[in-house]
């Protein structure tokens, strides 16, 4: 059985749709929910202002449906940078918010940084953690590490690791042995920094992309992110604007899950948390079918 985690917006609707179209395939399900809110935007990998604006009683009651309709939800507490040090050690607020999330009926989280691994243990609190792609896990050696320090149960893979068939042999193989779920990000799109059709260099890893993700952590308005000329998305989505540069980003097609399986990959996560209600919908009937026609 082939699972997917799908980036939620928090919109109840999607509940319904999943429920629905689980029922029309036997090999692939949407399993788990992820995403945050606003209110805990310094601990997410978005600005705040791309984040959904819930009232905790309508978050309380998402969840509580999720868990009606017997799906998972990760919550994505992924963020590069969660504050200094000295922030950390004075203010208990991710303690407190790691608490309440698991009296909700939440039991997994996204991370990106060992810190925060590091409080949550530290603590006593028995959750499943979840190594973010931002994490840049490509090695095995990576996930021993995290799995023997932290106890981590879930990890997404780099992306950049997608079409090495190698890594993942050998991840899988090593995560199956230590009951931990590998999964791999399938509709990622990140380009690589560059616009230049003379340098459409194949994926690597944009030198943006840490700056990315930090400048993310203190982006509150869309003022804050249109600064500096956008900096650093307006590099990424420059990149897209050759053909060869979407080519080479290492996304998985619907119809290739069936080639992952046949090395014991069953797990993808599909983005989009940002995104609309109809967007998400026409993805997860892609994957769930395992096709897509056409270029867009």
């Amino acid at each position: 059985m082939i699972s997917l985690s799908v980036g939620c917006n928090f919109d109840g609707e999607l509940i319904e749709f999943v429920n629905r179209i689980n029922k029309t395939s036997t090999n692939v399900k949407v399993k788990e929910f992820y995403g945050s809110i606003r209110d805990h935007h310094e601990f997410t990998a978005r600005p705040a202002y791309r984040l959904p604006d819930l009232s905790k009683k309508k978050f309380e009651s998402f969840i509580s449906k999720c868990n009606d309709s017997n799906l998972s939800f990760n919550y994505t507490l992924n963020t590069l940078y969660p504050s200094s040090k000295k922030q950390l050690v004075k203010n208990s607020k991710l303690i407190f918010l790691v608490k309440y999330l698991m009296n909700i009926g939440i039991n997994n989280i996204t991370i990106s940084n060992p810190i925060i691994a590091e409080f949550i243990r530290d603590n006593g609190i028995d959750i499943n953690l979840t190594i973010s792609t931002i994490a840049h896990v490509d090695t095995v050696t990576q996930i021993k590490i995290w799995h023997e320090t932290y106890g981590i149960n879930k990890l997404h893979s780099n992306i950049l690791k997608n079409r090495s068939i190698k890594f993942l042999t050998n991840a899988n193989k090593y995560c199956e042995e230590n009951n931990i779920e590998l999964s791999l990000i399938a509709n990622e799109f990140c380009g690589n920094g560059t616009n230049s059709i003379d340098n459409a260099y194949s994926s690597t890893h944009c030198i943006y992309r840490d700056s990315c993700f930090l400048l993310h952590a203190e982006n509150l308005t869309i003022e804050d992110d249109k600064s500096l000329n956008g900096y650093p998305m307006n590099h990424c989505i420059d990149s897209r604007s050759n053909i060869e540069t979407w080519l080479k980003t290492m996304f998985i097609r619907p119809e290739d899950l069936s080639k992952y399986s046949k090395i014991g990959i069953s797990s993808y996560k599909i983005t989009g948390r940002t995104g609309t209600t109809e967007y998400l919908k026409r993805i997860i009937e892609a994957y769930i079918s395992e096709s897509w026609n056409g270029n867009h």
